[in-house]
Formats: C-alpha cells, structure tokens, sequence
C-alpha cells in the first residue's frame, strides 16, 4: 500500500511539473480524463488505508484476560421477603434530597375515591398493577377507582390479599402498564430518628409532602410506627420513604390531640401477604377495631383519616 501511494504522489508531482510540455502532447479532454483518474485514485488509497488503521488498531476487541475479573461476593439474601415479591427489594445506596425523591416517587402514588365514602391514598407495589392502601379505606365499600398522578381514573377490580389487623390490603386494577411506576420496599425495621418523607394524593392533582423522624416514644404493637410527621385529611395508605426512597411503612392513621403525628405499619407487613386470585370488594374481611382493644377508652388520639 506505501508503494502505491508513493508511486501516485511521483505521478501527480511529475504531471503538475510539465502539465505545459504534456498539454502539446495531449488534449485538454485526454488532460480531463488522465486527472479524474489521479483524483480517483487518491481516493481510493486514502480509503483502503483508513480501512486497515481501523480494523487493526481501532476496532480490535479486548482480550478477555484484560477484562477485570467477576467478583464472588453475592448480596445477602432477605430471608424474610417472599421469593414472589422479592424482584421489589432493591435496596439502594445513596441518599436522596426531598426534591429528588418526590420527582422519583410521586408517579408511583395514586388517589383512591371511594364514592359515598370518602378518598385516601394507595401507591404501586408490584409490575401489575397492584395498588397497595389501609384496610379501613376500603371498608364498607363495594366499587372504588383509582387515580393516577396523569389524572386518569381506573376501576378497581377486587381484592388480591388483605391484612385486616394491621390495616394492610392490596387492590387488583384495570391500569395498564404504561402508567404503572412500582416502588421498591425496605422491609427491615426503621430506627427511632431515622428521616422519612411521606407522599399523599388530595384529589386530582394535588400532592401533599411531609418530612420528619420516626418517633422514640413506645406504643402498642398493632399500631406499628409512630412518626413526627404532620398529615392531612386523605393520607390514609400514604407511602412512608426513607432517605433512599424506599417504602418503608404505610400511613394508618394521625393522633388527634397533636396533628403532627402520624403512625404507620411497617412495610414488613406488606411483603409477609400472599397474593390470591381477585375477590369483589364487598367479600372484604370484617373485624372488631383493633384500636378499642388495645387503649382503654375511647379513641381519644387516634384519627381514621379518610372519613
């Protein structure tokens, strides 16, 4: 390939230098015809030479003992998550701001409007369409729908696990899939003083944030978590982050006597459900109030949020 190209570079030299003798000698068209061809030429050994840089230098592939070795360590494995719903614990590593983690999860919260009844809040759990709420939310009701953050509404078609006693229930609903953004869950406990952000919907577009700790304080074991965080009317199944944006528990009510606490269940209690085939809503399991058991008294701080 060097020869060529040396040859063509003596060709054209010696052409520019006696284009006046050789224009005696040759025609102008027989001059045309000979300088197309140098051009051509030219070209075509500057091509080939890019050909063989390339696939010499630029396109040769790795060796695969370059390639750094795959590591041994494998991530420990969440005894206490069931192998159906064990895709959803993704622990994640950094934090994230409130901004962040509200640009992030906010999708994924829904509206649920129970007519004659009231409203709370549900979030997706899940890559079909499973909206996870509080038991009490759908209590007493027989048809419900659910809102997206797109403002679209879709029925809910039944029932597919619930937790009466811890307030726990998961919907089956005609959302289709591009508008499902499923959460990722953190089933271990938090710790008292842990930051956590809760989303709540208020009807069509409007969301609610509220940022504070869980609480140090001791409660009764069926109310859960107990959480220094303000909530409005409709947070009822609101999802509980962590500072990853992991779900890490789910409103359940608000203290009466102070509107800046809230309690929720852990999230433990979502991922310890079995998923069965959709029952109607109006085969929901009724039970005593756990609540009027475990206080003596009336429900002097306990808020049901959604009536």
């Amino acid at each position: 390939m060097k020869i060529i190209a040396a040859l063509l570079l003596i060709t054209i030299f010696v052409a520019v230098v006696f284009y006046r003798k050789l224009r005696v000698y040759i025609s102008r068209s027989g001059m045309f015809t000979i300088g197309a061809f140098l051009v051509v030429l030219s070209c075509g050994t500057v091509w080939l030479d890019f050909v063989k840089y390339a696939s010499t230098r630029g396109m040769t592939p790795m060796p695969l003992a370059a390639l750094p070795a795959e590591t041994s360590t494998k991530p420990e494995a969440l005894a206490t998550v069931p192998a159906s719903l064990s895709p959803l614990i993704r622990p994640s590593t950094f934090a994230l701001s409130t901004k962040d983690l509200y640009r992030k999860a906010a999708p994924s919260v829904v509206l649920i409007h129970c007519p004659g009844k009231g409203y709370g809040t549900g979030f997706f759990f899940g890559p079909s369409g499973i909206v996870v709420t509080n038991h009490h939310v759908m209590r007493g009701v027989t048809e419900a729908e659910v809102m997206t953050h797109r403002g679209q509404k879709y029925p809910v078609h039944g029932i597919v696990a619930e937790d009466p006693i811890n307030d726990v229930i998961l919907l089956s609903t005609g959302v289709p899939p591009a508008e499902i953004q499923s959460l990722t869950v953190d089933a271990s406990t938090p710790e008292p003083g842990d930051w956590v952000v809760v989303i709540s919907r208020q009807k069509v577009f409007v969301n609610a944030l509220s940022e504070g700790n869980v609480s140090a304080t001791t409660i009764d074991p069926w109310v859960g978590l107990r959480l220094s965080v303000p909530l409005n009317y409709g947070a009822s199944g609101s999802p509980v982050f962590n500072s990853r944006g992991e779900v890490v528990a789910i409103i359940r009510g608000g203290d009466r006597q102070d509107e800046k606490i809230g309690y929720a269940v852990p999230v433990a209690r979502l991922t310890a459900l079995t998923m069965k085939d959709p029952y109607p809503l109006s085969k929901i399991t009724v039970v005593d109030s756990p609540e009027s058991k475990a206080l003596s008294g009336p429900r002097t701080w306990w808020v049901d949020i959604l009536l």
